[in-house]
């Protein structure tokens, strides 16, 4: 009988499997934001300039969104042979029906009572966390500049533009990036503990700024331990998803000055952590 030979024996080997996908996805997103930067002002269109000038926020939110399509667009064949439940990635076929019929088929997992309350349980997990994070910090008072960039740009589009972007768009792409690819490779040679923490500090680092480096990195531990509760890709961006429309909506209201007290902190961090308990019990009861 041949003698098995591991392919990558060496950390840094281990490392650069792991991280090559960002790498590419990063790349690509920077190149196709910097094309549609040069390519939109430049079209032969009367007053162009002036308009683009104009929504630059707006604009500047969905040209993010389009650039990070590209980029996923990229890593779709690494996604489905890391993520598929329901067979080995077939390289003859179209990878986009093949990530289509993954999304019909595979994507929520066994289709079970059990699972299907767990789903919706991390989908209130996205609420409850985010909101007792977003409480964390203003009684913490941090600030920073560039989350203020951030914020200026994500909250001046109108709320359909902000749920399609925000709530669709972003936790898809981003999810098939760090839980889906860097989260299950790394799983592979360092276990969940450390692969979840890997994905989520590497999440928070994505974000670039001190604020969204805490808060993502958080969440990022949340979604990778539904992700590994549930079995199934729904999990962690279900709690992406809920998380950042909840956020996206709340943003600007008066009335949730209200809740920025530490009580109210505690109150949201508890229930998450009851809410996290339920997603726990439903995998226990799916064995």
């Amino acid at each position: 009988m041949a003698r098995i030979i591991q392919k990558r024996t060496k950390r840094t080997q281990k490392l650069a499997y792991i991280l090559k996908p960002f790498v590419v996805y990063m790349l690509v997103k920077t190149a196709a934001m910097l094309a549609l930067a040069i390519l939109i002002p430049s079209l032969p269109v009367t007053g162009i300039a002036a308009w683009v000038e104009h929504n630059a926020p707006q604009l500047s939110a969905v040209v993010n969104a389009a650039a990070s399509m590209a980029g996923a667009a990229f890593l779709l064949k690494d996604v489905l042979i890391e993520v598929s439940t329901t067979g080995e990635v077939d390289i003859d076929k179209n990878v986009c029906r093949q990530f289509g019929s993954f999304m019909r088929h595979g994507f929520w997992g066994k289709r079970t009572t059990g699972n299907a309350a767990s789903l919706v349980l991390c989908a209130l997990l996205g609420i409850t966390a985010s909101f007792a994070l977003n409480i964390l910090v203003e009684l913490t008072m941090l600030r920073s500049e560039k989350y203020d960039t951030v914020a200026e740009i994500q909250y001046s589009v109108p709320i359909w533009l902000g749920i399609l972007l925000y709530g669709i768009i972003s936790p898809m792409v981003e999810e098939m990036v760090f839980r889906g690819v860097i989260f299950n490779r790394a799983r592979k040679f360092f276990g969940v503990a450390k692969a979840a923490v890997f994905s989520a500090l590497l999440f928070g680092v994505f974000h670039g700024n001190l604020l969204q480096f805490l808060y993502g990195t958080a969440m990022g531990m949340l979604m990778a331990v539904c992700y590994e509760y549930c079995g199934c890709f729904a999990a962690p961006v279900l709690v992406h998803m809920s998380a950042n429309v909840f956020v996206f909506l709340m943003s600007g209201q008066t009335g949730t000055a209200f809740f920025v007290t530490p009580f109210w902190c505690v109150v949201f961090l508890a229930l998450s952590v009851a809410v996290m308990a339920g997603i726990r019990k439903g995998k226990d009861v799916g064995k």
